[in-house]
């Protein structure tokens, strides 16, 4: 039965994760529209909206799960990481994984067990 709660709970925090993502990238694209950013600016403000949707989400799954706040924004922060891995080589048009990806996903399962540690406590 707990297995299923953990489950649930990564599930709820992977999904308002992907939801607050698209989100800010919608709002990213809409200023694109109107403000020209440099491809540094872009980058970096991908990256922010990313793990601060990734930090939410983790912290929305940790309180639905209520206990082990660490493995459930862990599990998060890998589920994203391999949402938007998969995602990228869909549209890449291959599945390369290089060592920049690795340090993509080391810093996605340390936002999401933060957070998750975070969540637990508010």
């Amino acid at each position: 039965m707990e297995s299923n709660n953990y489950l649930r709970s990564v599930l709820k925090g992977l999904g308002g994760t992907i939801i607050l993502s698209l989100i800010g990238v919608l709002i990213l694209s809409i200023l694109m529209k109107t403000i020209e950013f440099s491809s540094s600016v872009f980058s970096m403000l991908y990256v922010i909206i990313s793990l601060v949707s990734l930090a939410l989400g983790s912290v929305m799954g940790a309180k639905a799960n209520a206990s082990k706040g660490w493995l459930v924004g862990l599990g998060i922060g890998l589920s994203y990481y391999l949402v938007l891995f998969i995602i990228s080589s869909y549209i890449g048009g291959a599945i390369i994984f290089q060592a920049f990806d690795l340090a993509k996903c080391i810093i996605s399962v340390v936002v999401g067990l933060l957070a998750g540690m975070l969540g637990i406590n508010l």
